[in-house]
């Protein structure tokens, strides 16, 4: 029968704690990226919207959705490298309130943002009733980002008179 040397467990506590401290400083990237994410965001609305955007800082503590400022719409942001899209688009349409449409943008490394919407998204849009129980989280839409920018931006032009 052979003993184990106390040295080795020593090396062995040494490198465990290696492998937790390594999983941290993931976490703490992976959210870093994140909020990368809203803040690419926030300024692409600016850019292409006008106003000011910003991210919801109590988005953790309180829930809710992830940037504030247009009005109607409950936006969320996920910028990972593995696409959950139907996970994603569930939380979206349970943050969202009543009176706001859920709305999400995502994107892996070295692509384009995308924007997933409702399915039924320009009827509920021009009807401005967003009725929660009848919110699908199965059925949605995906669509460019200049698409969705060119429809809100029709939305909060100001009506001429005729």
């Amino acid at each position: 029968m052979r003993y184990m040397d106390i040295s080795n467990v020593k090396n062995v506590e040494v490198t465990t704690h290696l492998v937790v401290q390594e999983k941290h400083i993931m976490s703490r990237a992976s959210r870093q990226k994140g909020q990368r994410g809203e803040r690419e965001i926030c300024k692409l609305l600016a850019e292409k919207l006008g106003g000011e955007y910003k991210r919801n800082l109590m988005q953790t503590q309180e829930g809710g959705y992830d940037v504030l400022g247009l009005d109607g719409y409950a936006i969320e942001v996920k910028f990972q490298e593995k696409l959950q899209i139907e996970k994603w688009w569930e939380q979206t349409v349970q943050q969202a309130s009543v009176e706001r449409l859920p709305v999400l943008f995502f994107r892996r490394s070295r692509e384009p943002w995308r924007v997933v919407v409702p399915h039924d998204y320009w009827y509920t849009k021009n009807n401005r009733v967003f009725p929660v129980e009848k919110r699908s989280t199965i059925y949605y839409s995906v669509i460019p980002v200049d698409d969705f920018m060119e429809q809100v931006n029709e939305d909060t032009r100001p009506k001429t008179q005729t």
